[in-house]
């Protein structure tokens, strides 16, 4: 790379699960081992999840857990949750890998995910093709914010983008002051989504077609 030339692009900052990859599957399998009474079908699973029914409540009100069960649930769901052969499950997104390729030419490109472990997130990235696309990978090991990953470490300004499923994406890249796009393919709906006044709602991460001023 000419260092000597001038960065033009934006700086684009990419969840990984939901937004990238689909870990659909693996989410609603390790609950169905989990809790192996549920009768739940996937979409039944995912229709709950993504009106914001989160675990708790449905052990609570469908399958009347006690709040120790419910405690061994979430405990058994970080244990597993990264694990390789669950891992295993997940996929890109159709068409991710040539919108990555193709935005890396323009554009720096950041990913931010909340997971656990740093290296299960390398060696998936890896194994996607994805190693060299983003500039840096910021991994919050569930200890802090995505916000706090990303702010005493790269600056932004309003052209850049913040792009993931969830709500809290949405709040990350607002208080960065960059512009947020919400994605469909994750774990909210359009309507959950809404709420977080995102600046862009599409249906996949390939829908997304970032402009510079």
């Amino acid at each position: 790379m000419d260092l000597s030339k001038k960065f033009t692009g934006l700086k684009i900052f990419f969840d990984l699960d939901g937004t990238l990859i689909d870990s659909k599957e693996r989410l609603y399998r390790l609950f169905q081992h989990l809790i192996p009474a549920s009768s739940l079908t996937f979409d039944e699973y995912w229709g709950l999840k993504k009106n914001k029914i989160d675990h708790r409540k449905i052990l609570e009100t469908k399958y009347y857990c006690a709040e120790q069960e419910v405690v061994s649930f979430n405990r058994n769901w970080m244990e597993k949750i990264e694990s390789p052969e669950w891992l295993a499950l997940d996929k890109p997104f159709k068409g991710v890998t040539n919108f990555l390729e193709a935005q890396k030419k323009e554009n720096e490109l950041y990913l931010v995910t909340a997971r656990q472990f740093e290296l299960s997130v390398l060696k998936q990235i890896a194994n996607f093709g994805w190693i060299n696309i983003f500039t840096k990978i910021f991994v919050t090991q569930q200890k802090v914010d995505k916000i706090d990953s990303i702010k005493n470490v790269i600056t932004t300004n309003s052209n850049d983008w913040f792009v993931g499923d969830t709500g809290k994406d949405i709040e990350t890249g607002k208080k960065l002051g960059i512009q947020t796009a919400a994605v469909l393919s994750g774990f909210l709906s359009r309507k959950e989504l809404m709420e977080y006044e995102p600046d862009l709602i599409i249906d996949n991460v390939i829908d997304f077609k970032p402009l510079k001023d």
